[in-house]
């Protein structure tokens, strides 16, 4: 239990698929469970399959920590859920390098593989509260569910998760020499889309879904945004037509990485994704 008999557990708060939820952006926190019959490799789940809890607290709220779409490199539960099923899905990692912490994320296929399992595999469970951070640390602290690398006692479980996470890692990044890194670092700053403090605490948003890979260069055109994304080129061209207000026909959908078209892009193809999500 959570150690308050005024507030329902986590084992309480209404809970589903993550589509059965039409989420908002009131703050508040969530867990995630492992559906009876699935399995985690290597992870023995907590009271009734609990698996993470976390907290919305920026602007987007609950509608904004979606982790059951793209962007492994910006979240921790998606960055141990690929570690643990990296060989079982057949996942590909991509090194993103960090001035401050190097970190990886995914290929848009294997993001999209990992969508997918998510969905059929985990259920969330959601409560709205305006104390978020405090709530969140009084259930880490006391349930210490095995994804959550932080704000608890670390068991043997949860540093096997760690070591596979930072597996991951060390191989990404042996694929780059130092000079090759600070090349490609330099790469990205030139080409990641500028971005404000709003955008930057949003979860799917265009420069949360990092451009930092070895592709990100040929990132230029529709139909490149369209696979990183994994969404349907054709039905990306159309959304494109339909959302942008400087469409002329014809259009050949190739502007330079980090132009002010290529960020509209970018945008609807993140919009586009969180409807899938």
């Amino acid at each position: 239990m959570t150690g308050s008999s005024s507030r329902p557990s986590p084992f309480q708060w209404p809970r589903g698929p993550r589509s059965s939820f039409s989420l908002g952006r009131e703050t508040g926190v969530y867990a995630l469970f492992l559906r009876s019959g699935s399995r985690l490799p290597g992870v023995q789940p907590g009271e009734e399959g609990l698996l993470y809890i976390g907290r919305a607290t920026s602007a987007a709220g609950l509608e904004g920590r979606c982790h059951f779409c793209g962007n492994t490199a910006g979240h921790s539960p998606r960055r141990s859920l690929a570690a643990l099923l990296i060989k079982q899905l057949d996942l590909v990692p991509v090194f993103v390098p960090k001035k401050k912490s190097d970190t990886w994320r995914l290929e848009s296929k294997s993001e999209a593989t990992l969508n997918k399992w998510m969905h059929n595999n985990l259920d969330l469970a959601i409560e709205i509260c305006s104390d978020p951070i405090d709530r969140e640390a009084q259930l880490v602290g006391s349930l210490a569910p095995p994804l959550n690398l932080k704000q608890c006692g670390q068991s043997p479980q949860h540093c096997m998760i760690s070591r596979a996470r930072e597996n991951v890692l060390a191989e990404v990044r042996r694929a780059f020499s130092g000079a090759k890194r600070d090349e490609l670092l330099r790469h990205t700053s030139r080409h990641m889309p500028s971005r404000s403090s709003k955008q930057r605490n949003r979860d799917c948003g265009p420069a949360d879904i990092l451009l930092a890979g070895p592709d990100a260069a040929t990132m230029d055109t529709a139909e490149a945004i369209a696979a990183y994304y994994a969404l349907n080129p054709k039905s990306f061209r159309q959304r494109l037509r339909d959302s942008i207000n400087w469409y002329r026909k014809p259009q050949n959908w190739t502007f330079p990485s980090g132009s002010k078209e290529w960020q509209d892009m970018i945008t609807v193809a993140e919009e586009m994704t969180k409807r899938r999500c």
